[in-house]
């Protein structure tokens, strides 16, 4: 009965779970259309008053005879009137391009000409309207805001510095040169509301009946500007999941467009289906019950039977057998079941366990050839380090020997976090450092995200072993070990600067069963292979006199969650 009514009733649930999915998914991508193509809009009409603005810049910015009076060296009396007959008709001129109040500021490196400007410390500049102001560049080169844009590889952006937030105001800045003699005049700053650039925000709910907001924010998401009638909710941040966010960018600003549209709303309406659904899947359940109870009446001793011989093959009676009579079903599928226990033995026995032996058996040989012969050495140079009475030395060799035999160990276990691996690499250059003092230089470039997986040990101190053996040459061997997620893979890499193989020889290493070629190499392949599949492995590029680089690719694989999920 139950396996009957999980029959029907999962493919109900499912079919009423997809239906469900699916409208809010669809409720989503038509929301996620309709807003983008609104934040467009927003988008193209921001980007066209920020082009206005830059107007008014590029008639000051490309007018030559402008340079020429800004950069000119003037007497007191000439410097006036060439303020008031050519510079301050050409300010007045690129001020009426706007329709909206601006304030255009020169900060000049020419200190010759005299200085105009109205506006009292701590005032909003644009509080009288449209106008103009001429500083001499000294006055500011002190401030933040100055030192940052001179430091910026860029001519002109748009930035709010200054008093600009505290007046909602946003300024476009431009490095002024003269482009006769390439020597720069100074920089020109624009000033307009912010209200004139973004006042447009308006997000029409009236169609879907779904309420949104809109707002431009930072690149650290502090809210820039927002509608007043219309702000966004005090905690959208801390309750970010309960939001559809949607961002576009706006060109020429670090600032982006931000809708935010509340998921529950969008929800909402494919409540219906799930509460019809859930409707469906109780009178379903009722009905089967009942249809259910007369069949497992009719069936339920014959299918005992069944159940019983099951369950003694599954604890292992593997020559168990069903004695059944007649001519039916249940008699057909008595017969399946005593062919199948049959070949099921005869195939656990056969390739199973000799196969499961065979793996075990070739794992454990593999690991086995790791080369004995480094520590050998590692004692020897402990010797000669005691004899010539290198103390700290000394100390340091056993302490990264000791470490890296605990962590090469590991409690007789192949498969180790992948965050053991990189310390015992670790173990193993610090003792070759000792070793080869200045001649050693090793990097690491490690990514936080692959720390959490499992590899097979002792796939990464070959590599190094190999380096130091075949690539140091009469130049400081340079080592960088490398490992980040590729999709959906573990990558590791070992580079070095060293002397580097022919193509014959990288073809030796892999493809060759001579153990005195490559051996060390194959061993971490075959290891590789052997625990995850032939679609993993090493592979290497080099060329001479270039260096090699040899690439590990494992799969995003946790021994103890697999475990978890056998038991």
């Amino acid at each position: 009965m139950a396996s009957y009514v999980l029959l029907v009733i999962v493919p109900v649930i499912s079919i009423g779970y997809y239906a469900y999915y699916t409208s809010v998914q669809y409720v989503k991508e038509q929301t996620i259309q309709n807003v983008t193509s609104t934040l467009k809009q927003v988008r193209d009409n921001i980007e066209g008053r920020m082009k206005t603005v830059e107007q008014v810049d590029n008639q000051l910015y490309l007018d030559q005879s402008l340079q020429q009076a800004l950069s000119k060296r003037y007497e007191p009396l000439e410097s006036y009137q060439t303020v008031k007959e050519k510079i301050i008709p050409k300010l007045e001129s690129a001020l009426n391009l706007s329709s909206n109040n601006v304030v255009i500021e020169l900060f000049l490196h020419n200190e010759t000409l005299p200085e105009i400007y109205d506006t009292e410390t701590g005032e909003d500049p644009l509080l009288n309207g449209k106008r103009y102001n001429l500083i001499h560049y000294h006055q500011i080169e002190q401030l933040d805001w100055v030192r940052r844009f001179d430091d910026m590889p860029v001519d002109s952006i748009w930035m709010q510095i200054g008093s600009d937030s505290k007046f909602g105001n946003v300024s476009w800045l431009r490095k002024m040169m003269d482009f006769r003699t390439i020597q720069p005049i100074g920089t020109m700053r624009i000033t307009v509301k912010m209200d004139d650039l973004f006042g447009n925000l308006n997000y029409s709910d009236s169609e879907e009946g779904i309420p949104g907001y809109f707002a431009v924010i930072n690149e650290q998401n502090e809210t820039v500007y927002e509608k007043r009638s219309n702000p966004l909710p005090q905690d959208w941040k801390a309750k970010a999941e309960a939001y559809m966010q949607i961002h576009e960018s706006i060109e020429g600003i670090n600032f982006r467009i931000m809708a935010l549209v509340p998921l529950q709303e969008l929800e909402h309406a494919a409540q219906k289906v799930r509460n019809m659904t859930l409707l469906i899947c109780g009178a379903s359940f009722l009905i089967l019950v009942a249809i259910g109870a007369i069949v497992s009446n009719t069936f339920s001793k014959q299918i005992y039977r069944i159940a019983r011989s099951l369950r003694a093959f599954q604890d292992g009676n593997f020559a168990k057998r069903i004695q059944y009579t007649g001519s039916d079903e249940f008699a057909q599928i008595a017969v399946a079941f005593n062919e199948m226990a049959e070949n099921i033995e005869d195939l656990i026995q056969e390739v199973y366990v000799t196969n499961l032996q065979k793996k075990e058996a070739e794992l454990d040989a593999l690991q086995a050839q790791i080369n004995p012969h480094f520590l050998y050495n590692t004692l020897s140079s402990i010797s000669r380090l005691a004899r010539l009475g290198e103390t700290e030395k000394l100390h340091q060799m056993v302490s990264e020997l000791a470490t890296f035999y605990r962590l090469t160990l590991n409690q007789g276990r192949s498969i180790i976090p992948i965050r053991e691996e990189i310390q015992q690499v670790r173990s193993y250059i610090g003792i070759q450092k000792i070793k080869h003092v200045d001649r050693l230089d090793v990097s690491f470039d490690i990514h936080f995200s692959v720390l959490e997986y499992d590899t097979v040990k002792l796939i990464l101190q070959p590599f190094v072993e190999n380096a130091l053996k075949h690539a140091m040459f009469e130049e400081p061997l340079h080592i960088r070990i490398v490992a980040h997620q590729e999709e959906g893979t573990i990558v590791m890499k070992v580079i070095d600067n060293g002397v580097g193989m022919s193509e014959e020889t990288m073809s030796k290493i892999l493809g060759s069963k001579d153990q005195s070629i490559g051996y060390g190499i194959r061993n971490v392949n075959e290891r590789i292979k052997l625990q995850f599949g032939e679609s993993f492995g090493v592979t290497i590029e080099s060329e001479l006199g270039r260096g090699t680089t040899v690439r590990i690719v494992i799969p995003l694989y946790r021994e103890l969650s697999v475990q978890s999920d056998v038991s």
